[in-house]
């Protein structure tokens, strides 16, 4: 186990955590360790091991989302806003609830594909046909938190590939358009197979982002 790791320091926040006979904890925002009264054992317990696979299966969805979104600087940002130190930690502390060990995603309506400052999308309706997909939205006064001219981008996970998150960029829409009709390729999936979406926006020169809207097809 990386006790550097600031997904590992993320874990740490909520409590102490008992691993090979010691137990790890915060002080001073320092990770410390004691030998665990009882000793090393030669199992870990239930609780341990669910820890554990939790901060492996959320570190393995970091690098495959980092690999999706490429030079998109959403969630440093997003931690840069908020006073937290790395990415990853922010990422890990959102969306660690919402992944299962070995699965990936379990409750896609609350994970969040993107955070941010701007204005989130308040999606009215949706439509698909095959693999097309229309989303209609609601938009707002056209303020810095919410400009008609922020660029538009679509997350999203087909349901049978809950691990693997995929992001639709430089689409030809804006916030001002409030609908949009986007192709998702098929992935050699079978046809109706259900899609996971997350629409969120970008400003003009992608330094800040919105919070995604989930909606399912």
């Amino acid at each position: 186990m990386d006790i550097t790791s600031p997904l590992f320091l993320a874990i740490l926040a909520n409590g102490p955590v008992k691993a090979d006979g010691y137990t790890y904890f915060l002080y001073g925002g320092k990770v410390r360790k004691c030998k665990s009264t009882r000793g090393p054992r030669k199992s870990r317990t239930e609780g341990e091991k669910q820890t554990t696979d939790r901060f492996t299966e959320a570190r393995k969805m970091w690098k495959i989302y980092k690999r999706a979104i490429g030079d998109l600087l959403i969630w440093r940002i997003a931690a840069r806003e908020r006073g937290v130190s790395k990415s990853d930690s922010l990422f890990h502390s959102t969306n660690g609830g919402c992944l299962l060990p070995g699965k990936g995603v379990w409750a896609f309506k609350t994970f969040r594909f993107s955070m941010g400052t701007l204005e989130a999308p308040v999606i009215t309706g949706t439509e698909r046909n095959g693999w097309t997909v229309t989303l209609n939205w609601e938009n707002g006064i056209d303020c810095p938190k919410a400009s008609s001219s922020d660029q538009v981008f679509v997350g999203y996970f087909y349901d049978t590939l809950r691990r693997s998150p995929r992001l639709l960029r430089d689409i030809p829409a804006r916030r001002g358009d409030e609908s949009v009709t986007i192709e998702i390729p098929s992935g050699d999936q079978s046809e109706g197979t259900p899609l996971h979406l997350y629409l969120f926006f970008g400003d003009s020169e992608l330094a800040r982002f919105s919070p995604s809207e989930y909606a399912q097809v």
